[in-house]
């Protein structure tokens, strides 16, 4: 949806959405929401940096896998 997005100038061309919707089967009532919503915070995004704060502590982290 992000690339679906640029494309279309943040749903300001008309045509290209319209296209885009035909081509990649994806409807307008599922696009408009999207924007709506596209440049708030992840709900997750404090526990994904927690997550990654863990993982970076980890001093054998570099030998896994």
């Amino acid at each position: 949806m992000k690339f679906f997005a640029q494309k279309t100038d943040g749903g300001k061309n008309k045509g290209k959405i319209a296209l885009c919707c035909r081509v990649l089967e994806v409807s307008w009532q599922r696009f408009y929401p999207y924007l709506s919503r596209q440049n708030r915070p992840w709900k997750y995004q404090g526990l994904a940096d927690t997550m990654q704060e863990i993982r970076d502590e980890d001093v054998c982290n570099d030998t896994y896998g």
